[in-house]
């Protein structure tokens, strides 16, 4: 996994998560893990607030395969499961065409340049 990065923070009910790197089969399986620790220790130290928003940043992600979107939408569904709404943040444009080529585009509220 050199050269990806997953960072995370809390604001209130909403859970602040950057990607840096490459979202690929060698890094994908490492990157879900943490981001489920992610939400499973922001839940623990939310002070009873539960998790409504995931604001996922990936302005940073330089590449992404179909392993990458694959956990994209893993997160927007750990997302619904918790009743809370995933966030897609300044997607770079080849994974702005991956998610529309895909039509995982109407999954997420996405932010940023050309974004809705």
């Amino acid at each position: 996994m050199s050269g990806t990065r997953i960072d995370g923070a809390r604001d209130g009910d909403r859970l602040l998560i950057t990607l840096c790197g490459s979202l690929d089969a060698m890094s994908v399986e490492a990157l879900q893990s943490q981001l489920y620790d992610l939400a499973r220790v922001h839940d623990l130290i939310g002070f009873g607030v539960p998790v409504r928003q995931i604001h996922i940043d990936v302005a940073g992600v330089d590449f992404c395969d179909a392993a990458g979107l694959r956990m994209l939408v893993a997160a927007r569904r750990v997302a619904e499961a918790r009743q809370a709404t995933c966030h897609l943040h300044g997607p770079q444009p080849h994974l702005r065409w991956l998610l529309r080529a895909t039509r995982a585009d109407g999954l997420f509220a996405i932010s940023g340049p050309e974004g809705r």
